[in-house]
Parts: C-alpha cells; structure tokens; sequence
C-alpha cells in the first residue's frame, strides 16, 4: 500500500494591522513554509465538562534561521513586520487540494540566537483566546428572546469579531433570554 504525502502550507500575513481583517497571504515572504521544520496543535476540550480552552499551534523554524526572524537585523525581508497577533493560516496540501488545519495568530515569537540553539518557535493561539480578553456588559434592563445563534452572533457583533470568519445558523438551535449587548470594555 501506497501513502499518499501531505505537504503543509503555512502562511503569515506580514503586513496586516488588523487582527479582525481580511488577510492577504499574496507576497512571496507570507509562504514561510519551506522554513518550517515542524508543527504542532492542539483543538477542544480536555473532557465533557468545562470550558473549551483556545486552541494553539507551535511553529518550529529550521535550524539556524534566526537571523532572518530576529528583530534586529535590518537585513531580513521581514525587518520591522514581526509582531505579535499578526494571522497565519496552515493548510494540509493533499492530492493537489488545500485542506484548513489552523487558522489563527501569532501569539509570541521566541528568537534564541545562542549558537547551540539558533532556533525560532512561533506560538499561535486561535481566536477564541482573543474573545476571552473581552469583557461585555449587558442591558439588564430591556429583556428579550433569541436563539443561542443570535446570541453568539451578538457577543462576535460587540466584540468586534469579523463577519466574513462566520458561519453561524442564527434561525435554528433553542431560545435564550437575551439581555442586549451594550458595549465592551
């Protein structure tokens, strides 16, 4: 039997300034797949009960590309664009066809230019970490009923969650109470 290959693209937007917009992965210095010497994620939940924690991605770069993500060389393509919460999509190419395996953003770069290490880990987390940091408040004055679709749309709609990342039934599921969003913190 014959395996078939899967080739991972990772892709970071560079030049983005808005963690809610839409990426543009169109550069040559956005592919850093060929840098990449290994991946690992993790998605869901520990167990039945609680919540689901963010889901992160560790994006180890080959051996002795340190100079080139460091931010201190003025040398590198990628002088003064890296930064924490800029996006990166990685996609499972098989059989000639992309397949979503993370989307996300770039938590934390660490850079360690010590000669025994000279190695570079990108930590990514997804955007539920970015929905934790928010904090919503609500009318309790004017209740209403919705469906827990609605809600959810509501809580993105007020935490500034693009609309173009959705796929939400706001019509099915069962209905909640609805204290409407006011504003966030």
């Amino acid at each position: 039997m014959t395996l078939s290959t899967i080739n991972y693209e990772v892709m970071v937007d560079w030049d983005g300034t808005d963690w809610a917009g839409v990426p543009d992965f169109s550069e040559d210095i956005d592919d850093i797949s060929t840098d990449v010497a290994y991946i690992d994620w993790s998605r869901g939940k520990d167990d039945e009960e609680g919540n689901a924690p963010a889901s992160t991605l560790q994006v180890q770069m080959r051996y002795g590309l340190h100079s080139k993500y460091s931010l201190y060389n003025a040398a590198s393509p990628l002088y003064g664009k890296i930064r924490p919460w800029l996006i990166i999509r990685v996609r499972a190419i098989h059989t000639a066809t992309a397949h979503p395996v993370f989307f996300g953003f770039i938590s934390s770069i660490k850079v360690n230019p010590h000669p025994s290490k000279q190695e570079v880990i990108f930590y990514v987390t997804d955007g539920i970490d970015l929905l934790a940091r928010q904090l919503i408040t609500q009318d309790y004055e004017s209740k209403s009923k919705m469906s827990d679709g609605e809600a959810v749309e509501s809580v993105l709609n007020v935490a500034g969650w693009s609309a173009n990342r959705r796929d939400i039934d706001i019509t099915g599921g069962a209905d909640l109470l609805n204290y409407p969003d006011s504003y966030v913190y």
